[in-house]
């Protein structure tokens, strides 16, 4: 289909592309801090026992004569850091800790009790949580992290699920429910009556997230020139960043949880206005069949463009003509056992799922050393964010100019060696491990890129993102066994960031049974997939690569 041609008619470089570029930019300034909002809302302050006093002294007024630290010192007792225990108090008022030659050093043997009452929180940091919004320490500190594993599960279940949705129904209808969706369960999520009912949204949220993440690039991909194919992935990567470490800075501002929360969600109820003007996406109506849709989106580009005079002279039958004999024929019966049955499909989804897995799993183990950009949590968000932003930038050259395959191995090695050097690196230098810590992170943030744009060149358009899809899922659950490989400390210290370095270094071998995309045509169908393997056999005629580049252009 040669649909950069068309795409040059009607203005592919006209205020369309630009609104479209920006728009998605800004949706992935948005999208990128809902996994890492919990940092936040989540965040768990420090907080001792309500403090409870006998009535036998209280009654007389003495209480009312003390200070804070007074009553924390005859009613709670410390620790081995010499701070108040955070989930025990005295059972019985110790009123001996008010006369100052008595020490309270040792208190092991004084009666105790769990915190019968609740608990008191230090809001100079956050003035509310689901923390402390449900009380969620101590004993129920483990529900914290079941709100955690719901959304997981949002991401698990909504990466295949969209996909197939996507390429079945196409991509605006989805995006449309999904941000209406977004912006009203979020709404609700920041009034949440109890845990569980936030547990619930927080899972609907995440499935709405995954979906926004894979089929708004998918959809402004498939809109967009070739000359703009780097730019578009270069500044979705860029703004994701902006948009994390601007969490950071916005959290700091918004202390409220409840706050932080409606500021994101009402944002959504912008973009599902948004989606109900802009077109759906043209090369998947034509690819499907559905030309006179495809005619009609057409013209509205045209028309937004400036380009009158071809919108109005722009015909079906032109349409038509510039598609290929067998794109209505075969574009119809695209299913998802494709990619099962097909075994040029299937090895290359395998393939490249492997070595998203092995960067994805590698990543856990270097975040195990944020520790060092510092404790204050609202400027490691925003340093986590602007680290990646100078290697994103890079990859707008390489994109255009190097090779993939040799460009992802090149990442994955460099991510699994900064990962292995820091396990000789003793904790005391903190300068060198922050600088393999920022290339690691750097790797990464490039890797992720560059994927992005390799995944996209590899499958076809009916197809791109029910794969997608499950390219998500598997980075999620790389994620999750990360996490679980650390059970294995107790059986060697060192073992899981043994793992997480070279999981990635081995895993690269997968990068020699995929094909090279670069300065290849985005292919359509699966027979484009076919001539495209012909075409780097070693024993393939001239002619038949002149073919398949005439026959895919795009």
């Amino acid at each position: 289909m040669d649909f950069d041609e068309i795409l040059h008619h009607v203005g592919d470089n006209g205020r369309f592309h630009i609104w479209l570029i920006v728009f998605l930019n800004i949706l992935s300034m948005v999208n990128s801090p809902h996994d890492v909002m919990e940092n936040f809302t989540a965040a768990i302050p420090a907080h001792h026992c309500s403090i409870n006093l006998d009535n036998s002294r209280s009654e007389n007024g003495t209480a009312m004569n003390l200070t804070t630290e007074a009553l924390i010192k005859i009613s709670i007792p410390m620790g081995p850091n010499q701070k108040p225990e955070q989930c025990r108090r005295f059972k019985h008022t110790q009123w001996q800790f008010l006369v100052s030659n008595i020490s309270i050093s040792n208190n092991t043997e004084l009666e105790t009790e769990p915190c019968l009452d609740g608990w008191t929180y230090d809001h100079s940091v956050f003035t509310s949580t689901i923390v402390t919004e449900w009380d969620l320490v101590c004993d129920f500190q483990s529900f914290k992290y079941y709100a955690q594993a719901t959304s997981l599960a949002g991401h698990l279940l909504a990466g295949p699920l969209c996909g197939i949705v996507a390429d079945r129904f196409g991509r605006k209808p989805l995006m449309m429910f999904c941000c209406l969706a977004y912006g009203v369960l979020g709404t609700c999520c920041a009034f949440a009556p109890n845990f569980s009912f936030y547990c619930v949204l927080r899972f609907l949220l995440s499935a709405s997230s995954s979906t926004i993440i894979i089929t708004s690039l998918t959809l402004v991909i498939e809109e967009t020139p070739v000359q703009w194919y780097a730019t578009t992935i270069v500044l979705n990567g860029l703004c994701a960043s902006i948009g994390l470490g601007g969490l950071g800075a916005l959290a700091y501002v918004i202390s409220d949880w409840h706050l932080l929360q409606l500021i994101f969600a009402l944002t959504y109820f912008i973009f599902f206005m948004f989606f109900c003007w802009m077109p759906e996406s043209v090369r998947w109506l034509m690819i499907t069949g559905k030309t006179d849709q495809a005619w009609k989106e057409l013209q509205r580009i045209a028309s937004i463009n400036g380009k009158k005079d071809f919108a109005q002279s722009l015909s079906i039958e032109d349409l038509k003509s510039k598609l290929k004999e067998d794109v209505n024929s075969t574009g119809k019966h695209f299913r998802i056992n494709d990619i099962i049955i097909n075994p040029m499909i299937r090895k290359i989804v395998v393939c490249n799922a492997i070595l998203i897995f092995a960067e994805f799993f590698s990543i856990f183990g270097l975040l195990l050393d944020v520790q060092m950009l510092g404790k204050n949590i609202f400027l490691t968000q925003i340093l986590l964010g602007m680290i990646d932003i100078p290697s994103k930038s890079l990859t707008y050259f390489t994109l255009k100019n190097a090779s993939r395959r040799p460009l992802i191995a090149f990442l994955l090695l460099a991510t699994g060696s900064c990962i292995t050097i820091n396990i000789f690196l003793p904790e005391e230098m903190h300068i060198l491990r922050l600088i393999i810590f920022i290339l690691g992170k750097g790797s990464f943030a490039a890797f992720c890129s560059v994927s992005t744009a390799y995944s996209n060149e590899l499958m076809p358009v009916a197809l791109r993102t029910t794969i997608n899809g499950v390219y998500i899922t598997v980075a999620r659950l790389a994620v999750v066994l990360s996490a679980l490989t650390l059970v294995t400390r107790k059986y060697f210290v060192h073992l899981p960031m043994i793992l997480y370095g070279v999981v990635p270094i081995v895993m690269t071998i997968n990068i020699y049974f995929l094909p090279e995309t670069v300065n290849r045509p985005f292919i359509d169908i699966i027979k484009d997939m076919e001539k495209r393997k012909r075409s780097t056999s070693k024993n393939i005629s001239k002619k038949e690569v002149q073919d398949f580049l005439e026959t895919t252009e795009c």
